[in-house]
């Protein structure tokens, strides 16, 4: 079976959600390590709560992102439970 290119749509979401994975990488390991050498407060998330204003696709796009890993997580649980059980 022969794979398609990615349509523009598709290049756009995976676009959103790079945006949205990079903007917590830089904020857990550069904003956030910065601030507390300076001894200004940092809560999690403040960087992407201003950034995802801005750009309300890659917000949405990691809300997206993190309900399908969850409930890629409840389908590998349900697999496994069901192997136990034939077992």
């Amino acid at each position: 079976m022969k794979v398609k290119p990615l349509n523009a749509s598709q290049k756009k979401l995976l676009r959103h959600l790079a945006l949205a994975l990079a903007t917590a990488d830089l904020e857990a390991k550069v904003l956030k390590p910065r601030c507390e050498a300076e001894g200004k407060p940092f809560k999690d998330g403040d960087f992407s709560k201003i950034y995802f204003k801005k750009m309300p696709e890659v917000a949405q796009a990691e809300r997206a992102f993190k309900k399908a890993v969850e409930e890629a997580w409840g389908d590998l649980k349900y697999s496994f439970e069901a192997d136990r059980e034939e077992k």
